[in-house]
């Protein structure tokens, strides 16, 4: 993943995680904002555990061998072509609550999209983000083009968010920044504030 690279959070489900010491301690399962959507940097790494008989200083009934914890983004060390790594070991890895959080998976993925005024439009196919340094940065929401090509609607609004927004590389995608918020059902796009 290089800097400015434009990437697939479904690309990224399933990339290894590694702690400080290099073991391999489980995988990517979703990746998280604040509950503000006007900030597009992900804070958080949703991780599933290999294994694991303690979380932080909470030592587990037993072992489990499935759990997913999110754990803030700024115990990410590193990305390279192998995987993430953590400057924590496994297994004191700071977790936090996922309420008040926006899951890009489980919040935002394949959910319906709707207009302002509440009409469908389609559903998220995938998330765009890019990297900067050691940052991601939701850039966008990917949509199929079989809907663009039938719906005039669709592609008056889409032509209205390009004229505002611009420029994100000939990528039929929503930009993050029309994203007005995210309901339990839908996430609802719009142009925004003038």
């Amino acid at each position: 993943m290089e800097e400015g690279e434009l990437i697939k959070i479904s690309d990224l489900i399933k990339v290894k995680v590694y702690d400080r010491e290099g073991l391999h301690i489980g995988h990517v399962q979703d990746l998280a904002l604040e509950g503000d959507l006007s900030t597009p940097y992900l804070a958080y790494l949703g991780l599933h555990l290999h294994w694991t008989d303690r979380v932080g200083e909470f030592e587990l009934v037993r072992p489990v061998e499935d759990i997913v914890l999110l754990t803030p983004w700024s115990q990410v060390q590193d990305i390279d072509e192998d995987g993430i790594r953590l400057n924590c070991v496994h297994p004191d890895i700071p977790i936090v609550t996922a309420k008040g959080k926006c899951l890009m998976r489980r919040d935002v993925l394949n959910k319906q999209m709707l207009d302002a005024a509440g009409n469908r439009i389609q559903r998220v196919d995938d998330v765009f983000i890019e990297r900067e340094g050691k940052t991601l940065k939701v850039i966008g929401l990917e949509m199929g083009l079989g809907w663009l090509a039938s719906s005039s609607s669709l592609q008056n609004l889409m032509e209205k968010l390009k004229k505002k927004f611009g420029g994100w590389q000939d990528k039929e995608m929503i930009p993050w920044e029309a994203v007005l918020r995210i309901d339990d059902d839908a996430v609802v796009i719009g142009e925004g504030p003038e």
